[in-house]
């Protein structure tokens, strides 16, 4: 009886902790999970086809009710983007306020394909250049949410649950030390940053200059927990690290024969970047979700200039840089000139 007691007092410290870990999934074990696949002679599980959910008799990996990608989308005519505290990355209908990634939807509206996002297995097919990463070299299989062709979970793993195991029930109060899944930013395993948790900005839902992601960079090249090493991993001609193989790509100094990344935005045309600016966020190396002053500390990185996912812009870009729908050359530049502050 003791030991209920204790253990009814723990969960409810938990629940009613200000800044519950965003790593660690709370609430009842059925959201996610169906024991045997059966309530009152019908199934529980789903499927998703691309654009809608159907019931299955056939059980899922873990006991689980949905896939990677299932739970992670709202089908139909739901635009929102955190739905009970699950973060969404794709949705049918045009979302309302994306998360920090982006939002699959782009790959799939307006004919755009692969052009707008990455090619996900169960939202979209290969996509005109098929099992090759731009800079990189052909994968074995079409890119998934996690595992070896994925980018979230354990890269060693081939299977994606596998490559998630215990990830969403790791406690990280101790701090994002990249040292497992569970314990890396946005579970993207060996990739240290700081996740916003503060109600109504998760995710970036709404962000601004001092609610914000954290993201981790430095300020040379020779550092494999940043994000932009990370996308390397697959696009290594576009990061100067030596185990990428991008060094004779990219450059190691002006004049650059690449955009770089992990790469110190200091004095010069950059000069006045001194408050962060989600259209071109900066990563830095102590990550913070509430800097503001970055003066002398923004580090570009891929996702200075690209969405994760998906954007509504062409190559995944933050901004309208191409000028679709005939934007104006001021669109075009919007997020360019937020680094190079004296080619305003």
């Amino acid at each position: 009886m003791k030991r209920l007691f204790f253990g009814i007092i723990f969960i409810l410290l938990i629940l009613a902790a200000p800044h519950t870990p965003q790593a660690m999934v709370t609430g009842e074990c059925v959201n996610c999970h169906t024991m045997h696949n059966s309530q009152m002679g019908g199934e529980m599980a789903y499927d998703f086809s691309g654009t809608t959910f159907s019931k299955t008799a056939t059980p899922k990996p873990t006991l689980l009710i949905y896939s990677c990608v299932g739970c992670h989308t709202r089908a139909g005519t739901d635009t929102s983007t955190i739905d009970g505290g699950v973060p969404i990355v794709f949705n049918v209908t045009d979302p309302v306020k994306p998360l920090a990634g982006g939002n699959f939807h782009y790959l799939t509206a307006d004919g755009q394909g692969d052009a707008s996002g990455h090619n996900v297995l169960g939202i979209v097919g290969q996509g005109a250049l098929g099992l090759t990463p731009p800079g990189g070299t052909a994968m074995d299989a079409q890119l998934r949410c996690a595992g070896t062709y994925g980018c979230h979970g354990n890269r060693s793993e081939t299977d994606q649950l596998e490559a998630m195991k215990t990830a969403h029930h790791t406690n990280d109060t101790g701090g994002i030390t990249a040292t497992s899944v569970g314990l890396s930013y946005r579970f993207l395993l060996g990739v240290k940053g700081a996740e916003l948790n503060e109600e109504g900005y998760k995710w970036e839902q709404n962000a601004d200059s001092t609610h914000h992601n954290g993201y981790y960079g430095v300020s040379a090249y020779n550092d494999s927990d940043t994000i932009s090493y990370l996308c390397g991993k697959c696009h290594g001609n576009f990061h100067a690290h030596t185990a990428l193989g991008g060094a004779s790509q990219v450059g190691t100094g002006s004049p650059w024969l690449r955009h770089p990344t992990d790469k110190l935005l200091s004095g010069g045309e950059y000069a006045n970047y001194t408050t962060y600016n989600v259209l071109a966020p900066p990563a830095l190396d102590t990550p913070s979700t509430s800097t503001d002053n970055i003066t002398g500390k923004a580090i570009v990185m891929c996702l200075s200039c690209h969405r994760a996912h998906a954007s509504p812009y062409y190559k995944m870009i933050r901004w309208n840089y191409r000028g679709d729908g005939g934007a104006s050359l001021t669109v075009q530049l919007s997020g360019c000139i937020v680094c190079h502050t004296s080619k305003n």
